[in-house]
This record gives C-alpha cells, sequence and structure tokens, in this order.
C-alpha cells in the first residue's frame, strides 16, 4: 500500500504531515505497491489520483478539480476530512470526519512556551507570493512559514498564545494543540470550501477575515524577466493587453502597503474572533479515528502511545 499525498517543491506542513504521521502509525503496511493507494491528509479526492486497482482513503477532502471516478477500482473510506466532502462523494457509511492532523499531538507532544502574543501563518503560495517576512517585521508579530518541517513548525506554534492563518493546516495543527486560532484570507485563490468542510466537522461555522494581500513582484527575477513584466504591467495600464500572455504579478509592495496590512492583522487579532473547536467533542472525534484505524489496519495505536509515553518517561531527566 503506496502513501498518496501532496508534494510541495519546498514543502508544505501540511502536505509533509502524511510522511511524518503515517509511517509512524501504519509502519510497515505501507510500502511502494502502488497498485493500492493511500489517500491521505490533504485536498486530494479529484481526477488527478494516479490509477490503481485499490483505494483506501483516509481522512483526505474535496475541494479542487474534478471528483474522482468511483467505478473504476475499489474504495475504501476509512475517514474523511468532513461532511462537505462526504456529501460530495456520496459515502454512505458512518466514517470519522475528522483530519488526521488531529493525531499529530499523541506523536509529537512539545510544551507551551507562549513566548509570543500571537503569529501569522500564510498560505504556502501566498509566503512565495508576498512579503510577509516584511509583514511580520513591521507589525512586530511572529511569523510561521509553512515549509518548515513538522517539528520546526510545532515548536514555533506552541510559541504563540494564538495564531492568525491563513493556511487551514495551520488552523488545524493550533486546533489540534489547544492554540486558539483565527482564520484570514489576503489571495482570492483561498479555498472556502476546504475551510468549511473541515470546520463543519468539529460543529464549527468560521468566517475568513479578508486582508489585503502583498507582493514580491520582480524580487529574485532575472534581469530580462523583470523588463518583460515592466512592458506588460505598462502595456496593462495602457489598456493593451491578450489574456493569452503569461500573467504578470503586481509589482513589489511598498513600505506603506507593507505597513497598512501589519495594522490590518494587529486590528483583527486585537478585536475579531478566535475559534478554538469543544474540547470534549475533539477528544471524540480523534477516539472515533483512532478505533476505525485500529480495526482497518489490525494495529493498536493505544499501544503505541503507550509505548512512545513509556519511552519519554525513560528518557526524562
Amino acid at each position: 500500500m503506496k502513501l498518496f499525498y501532496f508534494e510541495a517543491p519546498e514543502g508544505n506542513v501540511g502536505d509533509d504531515l502524511n510522511k511524518w504521521l503515517w509511517p509512524k502509525i501504519l509502519g510497515e503496511k505501507l510500502d511502494q505497491d502502488d497498485s493500492h493507494l493511500l489517500i491521505g491528509i490533504g485536498t486530494l479526492l479529484n481526477h488527478k489520483i494516479p490509477l490503481a486497482k485499490k483505494y483506501t482513503v483516509l481522512t483526505s477532502g474535496v475541494g479542487y478539480g474534478d471528483l474522482p471516478n468511483l467505478r473504476h477500482g475499489e474504495w475504501d473510506f476509512v475517514g474523511l476530512r468532513g461532511p462537505l466532502s462526504k456529501e460530495k462523494m456520496d459515502v454512505a457509511s458512518n466514517i470519522p470526519l475528522l483530519d488526521g492532523a488531529y493525531l499529530l499531538p499523541l506523536y509529537l507532544q512539545v510544551p507551551k512556551l507562549s513566548k509570543h502574543k500571537f503569529g501569522y501563518i500564510p498560505h504556502v503560495d501566498s509566503i512565495t507570493n508576498g512579503v510577509w517576512e516584511d509583514v511580520a517585521k513591521a507589525g512586530d508579530f511572529k511569523l510561521l512559514d509553512p515549509r518548515w518541517p513538522v517539528e520546526k513548525f510545532i515548536n514555533e506554534l506552541l510559541s504563540c498564545e494564538k495564531v492568525v492563518t491563513e493556511a487551514m493546516h495551520g488552523a488545524i495543527m493550533a486546533d489540534a494543540y489547544g492554540i486558539p486560532w483565527q482564520p484570514t484570507k489576503a489571495y482570492d485563490y483561498i479555498n472556502d470550501f476546504k475551510w468549511q468542510d473541515w470546520a463543519k466537522s468539529l460543529n464549527m461555522e468560521v468566517k475568513l477575515n479578508i486582508i489585503k494581500p502583498t507582493w514580491k513582484g520582480d524580487q529574485g527575477e532575472p534581469i530580462k524577466r523583470v523588463l518583460i513584466n515592466n512592458v506588460k504591467r505598462g502595456l496593462q495600464y495602457s489598456g493593451i493587453y491578450s489574456k493569452n500572455w503569461t500573467p504578470v504579478l503586481p509589482r513589489t509592495s511598498s513600505a506603506s502597503h507593507i505597513k497598512h496590512v501589519a495594522e490590518q492583522i494587529h486590528f483583527n487579532a486585537s478585536n475579531l474572533e478566535f475559534y478554538l473547536s469543544d474540547d470534549k467533542l475533539r477528544k471524540e472525534k480523534t477516539d472515533l479515528l483512532i478505533d476505525h484505524i485500529e480495526k482497518k489496519f489490525d494495529i493498536s495505536l493505544k499501544g503505541q502511545l503507550q509505548t512512545i509515553t513509556s519511552a519519554e518517561k525513560i528518557l526524562a531527566p
């Protein structure tokens, strides 16, 4: 059974959870047999899933592209991200509806340090498109980079009392560790459906607060590309532009714009609602997911966790 998930070129902690978490849980049940795919954490349920004889879906969700063809191959749903994904996939069975990231605190236990009043987590595409390091510096708040490895990200996450996040898995991991989170949206590509799907799995209704985007523009681009971009921008401004051209990003955000965005984030963090799912419901849902995984794969997660806890006690100073 081969693990299938999206691998971002520079890393993305929400996707990279798959290679960190599932091998710890499933061990030797994972291999390179691509005739049987384990579809893991992420918005993976679409027409781009590779052809296989069998598919085991483990807390994935819907949100991009066309739905997969369930008539091709054998499909087994162990869990889905939320009720909207279940409805879209037309799954009748009573399966757990919870993102697999909620299992992470069972395998990665980190003390809360609370060194920062709040942190900001951009979407992985936003950290590439924008100047969020400059925004965080201007606003004097902690920036959490979604490209960090899982352990580093969680350590930095737990150094924040709260987080404002554009990355959905930033919110999910914060929620899993009991850190209040506030959803935000700076770019049109942020997928509201995914957020609502996950939130409804824990009986939450969330609203994404809109802030202005920031842009790197031509930073780091070769001289030739900078010249082409400037010509395109000039033609675009003059109304002479072809939709067939490769889109050109806006110019680099000004210092005043960066300051304005930092002030927006500060205002929202000080005045708008933060969320945290109900502790009891979160535990019930996590326990249900554990039970289904144990039955499906004939393993004992509780035994694994007892071993981890015992080892930590032995290693403790």
